[in-house]
């Protein structure tokens, strides 16, 4: 096994970051001699025992042949009170997905609705699917031969797309929006994630109003930002509506430069969030302050659109600004994900366990339960990102910045997802971090 080190790169939805760039010599580390299983296993363990958040409910002994696998002994020894987020990814895909937004699929999300019906949630443009003319508010009928129907009673769902590998066909039949039905043939190839999935300015009583729907904090977004807070700032946008909806998570530093648009703060003196570590490892807590950035926006208010799926660096970005711009939330409740994880390698992978805890510049954290919604309002993929009528969360954000109080919400239509499940990187596996196949 080669000697372990410290990441210092990313966050997961989850969080991985390292310290400002500086790695680790190893010395604080478990050792191990090589890469067999009971070898793995050590390694899994002894990490937890020195660098986990919750190192003290981890077992001081276990035997490591008991495990098929380092990630069997991860599941076994997470603190299962607090802890949906470890896990062990492939090495070569971690960094394919988190430094080039890369990975190997079809490039869609869907979700199925009470009535067990099947739904594009959102389709990135460099995709398989992109090509094929899929879109938000598309129907899934079939999969390879077997209706939506079939596929659920079968609990087939983790399988009917797969190996994530290139080359991998699909036949799917689809009923677009607009009433027509499709034939969709479909190969896996390499997926270039936009993590920008729509921006807009909306004319609101004469106010310029940025609308950008945002959906991972990777490495590749910056240049993505960049972009969209150009013309944010040469159209004088003093508001902003930031959809975060199915937004995971992602980087911490990613997540910083997002901020530092959204605050003034030209001494860039401020404290954004501060990441605490065990009480074995304060040394290596580490600050994140706003930057000054070129086309950072004045903001008089912020609204962001939230539910359950929006988790970690998302919930970062809210908690991190609250001291210091007006913050609105609409939709509901996020996921709940005060913590973070560094990455440490270790044979052709890399470990994820929680090692940090999330605080903004008040020392405000620990919201596990979630971020609550100031004002409720559904998510309906029947509306097209920026219909400003007929997406109720887009049209409750609306109402807010416009000064008004939160309206009733109507009775859920079929596509609605009135309680989207959480991302599902809170499975604990890159794959499900992606959130799309």
């Amino acid at each position: 096994m080669q000697n372990p080190f410290f990441v210092s790169l990313l966050v997961v939805s989850l969080f991985i970051t390292g310290c400002n760039g500086s790695s680790d010599n190893g010395n604080l580390l478990p050792q191990s001699a090589g890469c067999s299983i009971p070898e793995q296993n050590q390694f899994v363990h002894e990490l937890l025992l020195d660098r986990y958040l919750w190192y003290r409910e981890v077992p001081a002994t276990i035997d490591y042949a008991d495990f098929d696998s380092p990630e069997q002994t991860l599941e076994f020894l997470k603190y299962q009170e607090k802890d949906r987020f470890s896990y062990i990814a492939k090495k070569a895909a971690f960094n394919s997905l988190f430094g080039a937004g890369q990975y190997v699929g079809y490039g869609f999300s869907y979700f199925l609705d009470s009535d067990a019906r099947a739904w594009f949630k959102f389709v990135y443009d460099d995709s398989a699917a992109g090509r094929a003319g899929l879109e938000r508010g598309d129907e899934i009928i079939s999969i390879n031969g077997q209706t939506v129907e079939q596929i659920s009673a079968a609990l087939a769902w983790d399988t009917i797309f797969g190996d994530a590998k290139i080359g991998v066909p699909v036949s799917m039949v689809v009923g677009k929006k607009e009433g027509s039905i499709a034939d969709v043939q479909m190969e896996k190839s390499v997926v270039n994630i936009n993590t920008v999935l729509y921006s807009s300015v909306i004319d609101q009583a004469g106010e310029k109003l940025g609308y950008l729907v945002f959906n991972s904090f990777l490495g590749t977004s910056v240049d993505e930002l960049d972009t969209v807070f150009a013309e944010f700032s040469a159209q004088g946008v003093r508001r902003l509506i930031l959809d975060l909806r199915y937004n995971g998570g992602g980087s911490v530093s990613v997540a910083k430069e997002l901020a530092s648009y959204l605050y003034n703060n030209d001494a860039s003196n401020q404290l954004f969030t501060m990441l605490e570590q065990n009480d074995k490892h304060r040394a290596l807590d580490s600050k994140f302050y706003f930057s000054s950035k070129v086309n950072e926006l004045d903001l008089q208010q912020l609204v962001v659109i939230t539910t359950g799926s929006t988790a970690s660096a998302s919930e970062m970005i809210i908690n991190g600004l609250k001291p210091f711009v007006p913050v609105k939330t609409i939709g509901s409740k996020t996921y709940g994900k005060p913590v973070g994880m560094n990455g440490f390698e270790f044979c052709d992978k890399i470990m994820l366990p929680i090692t940090f805890a999330v605080y903004n510049a008040d020392h405000n954290g620990g919201y596990f339960d979630g971020i609550e919604a100031d004002c409720a309002a559904d998510d309906d993929v029947s509306a097209a990102f920026g219909d400003t009528v007929n997406d109720p969360m887009l049209a409750q954000a609306l109402r807010v910045t416009a000064g008004q109080n939160c309206s009733a919400q109507k009775p859920a239509l079929t596509r609605a997802m009135a309680a989207p499940a959480p991302v599902p990187a809170h499975q604990a596996s890159l794959q499900d971090f992606i959130g799309a196949q």
